[in-house]
């Protein structure tokens, strides 16, 4: 079920408007620095090529439990930092299992929401992966670099789940919706060594269109954008796609028509997240 679902078209409305104008000052700022030319975009039918088979590169971590902990707390420099944490019950804890991270978006999205509307839940459970839905403080990700916060969690997180659990380093995975898929875009560049592969989803390049890439690695990438958002327009998508290309990544741009500023699971969009991932696992022993 989506997050809006539950929700009349009246209200769906309402709620679109509220967060343009709240997301407005923020992504003024990225659109003027993500701001490149139009191009052709693929349509969702076609499917990420599979890899050669890689073997799994374990944590050897244990303690952790099977289940759903909904306001799980980790200090990070002196800040309690707080995630909701799934792990299915399909999985063997004794073997080595991939990690997802799932950043919400600007300030009306969380991690429950997230949660509820992605659906990863339900295909964690089918595919035996942990996916974690890392909380924004102030309902926001920093998508600058300087003593960026939100990286110093993400690395305390990643590190204290690879202790409690068997996690498989080179299946680490991204995604993130709206200013979560900005932050996933830079991310993902400080962390390339770490980050098997990513898809920001309604998101775009924000200062990596000023610095450039320039990871250590070049991680594949799928990008998800609907034709009809307003709030983040799909040229911010196509921008993304064109900065990761003229560095060389393996990057896929998927649009889908009719869509507005909303996750893209009705649309097929989790599974096409995961078909993605599956096929782009880091090469690392």
């Amino acid at each position: 079920m989506a997050l809006y679902d539950t929700i009349d078209s009246h209200e769906v409305g309402l709620f679109e408007n509220l967060n343009r104008r709240l997301a407005a000052p923020l992504l003024a700022v990225v659109g003027l620095l993500a701001a490149g030319p139009l191009a052709r975009s693929e349509e969702p039918g076609a499917k990420s090529k599979p890899t050669a088979e890689v073997p799994a590169r374990p944590s050897n971590g244990q303690g952790g439990n099977k289940g759903i902990a909904e306001n799980e707390t980790l200090k990070v420099k002196g800040v309690s930092r707080t995630y909701r944490l799934i792990v299915p019950e399909s999985i063997d804890l004794h073997r080595p299992v991939p990690l997802l991270f799932a950043f919400h978006g600007f300030l009306l999205d969380s991690a429950e929401f997230m949660a509820r509307y992605s659906r990863f839940a339900e295909l964690a459970e089918k595919e035996k992966f942990i996916v974690v839905f890392p909380q924004g403080l102030e309902r926001r990700w920093e998508i600058f670099l300087r003593n960026n916060r939100d990286i110093a969690f993400f690395d305390e997180l990643h590190q204290s789940l690879e202790k409690r659990y068997n996690i498989d380093r080179n299946r680490i995975y991204v995604t993130g919706m709206s200013n979560g898929a900005y932050f996933s875009n830079l991310l993902a560049s400080q962390r390339s060594e770490v980050i098997a592969a990513i898809a920001p989803h309604s998101g775009g390049p924000g200062l990596l269109a000023v610095t450039g890439i320039d990871a250590d690695r070049k991680y594949p990438v799928l990008i998800l954008h609907g034709t009809l958002d307003s709030i983040v327009p799909p040229s911010e998508g196509r921008a993304t796609r064109d900065i990761y290309q003229q560095e060389g990544h393996e990057v896929e741009l998927v649009e889908f028509k009719g869509l507005r500023h909303f996750w893209s699971n009705r649309l097929g969009g989790s599974n096409r997240i995961w078909e993605f991932f599956k096929a782009h696992p880091m090469d690392r022993k």
